[in-house]
């Protein structure tokens, strides 16, 4: 099946089901599934077939008005509801592609009056200051709505995973603007993001989560049991000698301390590996480690055959999986796994497993 593939990602579509159901009966709420930036790398397309047919699915949720016209281009039914808002020049995308939009400012409500769209999500403020009306806002918006339905009202937390007081005054706050619109009867109440599953919003009723669908766990303190959904190989195109003295890759950064057998990975950062892992990242071959050696370049990178056993050209390496995590990566490349996630590149071909 992928004899004809450098590299390629594995996407488990059984742990996406899993995943949501162990997520939807802990919550017992309604999930908005957040499928932005390629479904978090993992392909659009192919994860929301599978994810529009389970029925804890309340809506699809993407970042722009082109990701949604991809959805409904590729025969998406579901619902997408467009947490980016709506531009000017995507006016045309909303009423073509029934795509719903977050309205979070008055010059977004201006252009959604000008639209044959009545069916909105209003977005509020509480603490991440980047998208949403101010709370204090609410009375002077109602003045505004003129009839358009207000079906969703959300907000976003910045920092579930890190400041706990935070985010629970987040909740009291988002409960008393949500109080102050129960005239409205928005059908749908949503504030937990994957990381503030492990808190309790007994007034929201859908929460809207991305990465632990995925797999992957937003913060220590996550306890439900989620399943990796994403795993990446590529082939080992050469096995080589390294004499003791001689250096790896450009600049030279490694150089072999003893004579040693090494292998070059159909793999690199126009791939999306991390440059930083250079020289301190692995990956596993034969269920063993092999250490990256030298600066990892854009389509290949040298590993450590030493401790593998026998290998051959064309031989499978694992990049993530078999222990290897996108938690695991980011945490040695000072970064967070959404951003590794996403760094996977096109190139690497999605196959459903």
């Amino acid at each position: 099946m992928v004899s004809h593939y450098r590299s390629w990602a594995e996407v488990n579509t059984e742990n996406i089901r899993h995943n949501v159901e162990v997520i939807h009966n802990r919550v017992k709420k309604g999930i908005f599934a957040v499928v932005k930036a390629d479904a978090y790398g993992h392909g659009a397309v192919e994860i929301s077939k599978v994810l529009e047919k389970l029925p804890q699915i309340e809506y699809l949720c993407v970042a722009t008005a082109e990701e949604g016209k991809e959805l409904r281009e590729a025969g998406i039914k579901k619902g997408i509801l467009v947490l980016g808002g709506l531009l000017p020049e995507e006016k045309k995308y909303f009423t073509e592609y029934n795509l719903i939009p977050v309205i979070s400012d008055y010059n977004q409500l201006k252009l959604v009056k000008n639209l044959p769209i009545r069916k909105i999500h209003l977005k509020f403020d509480t603490g991440m200051h980047r998208l949403g009306f101010p709370p204090e806002e609410v009375d002077n918006l109602l003045r505004k709505l003129d009839g358009i339905q207000v079906e969703g009202v959300m907000s976003h937390f910045p920092s579930a995973d890190t400041d706990r007081q935070l985010t629970e005054n987040q909740i009291k706050q988002f409960k008393g603007i949500v109080d102050r619109l129960k005239h409205l009867k928005p059908k749908y109440i949503h504030l937990q993001n994957s990381a503030g599953l492990m808190y309790n919003c007994d007034y929201c009723n859908a929460v809207r989560i991305g990465i632990s669908i995925y797999g992957e766990k937003p913060s220590p303190q996550f306890n439900i049991p989620v399943k990796m959904v994403m795993g990446v190989k590529a082939k080992l195109i050469t096995v080589k000698k390294l004499k003791k003295g001689e250096r790896v890759s450009y600049n030279g950064t490694f150089q072999a301390n003893r004579d040693m057998v090494v292998g070059v990975v159909a793999f690199g950062y126009a791939d999306g590996l991390p440059r930083e892992l250079s020289n301190r990242g692995y990956f596993k071959i034969n269920g063993k480690k092999a250490p990256i050696l030298g600066n990892i370049t854009m389509d290949m990178t040298v590993v450590d055959l030493s401790e593998v056993g026998n290998v051959s050209p064309s031989q499978e390496v694992v990049v993530v999986g078999d222990g290897i995590t996108f938690s695991q990566i980011a945490s040695l490349s000072n970064t967070i796994p959404y951003e590794i996630m996403c760094r996977i590149s096109k190139r690497v071909k999605r196959i459903p497993v």
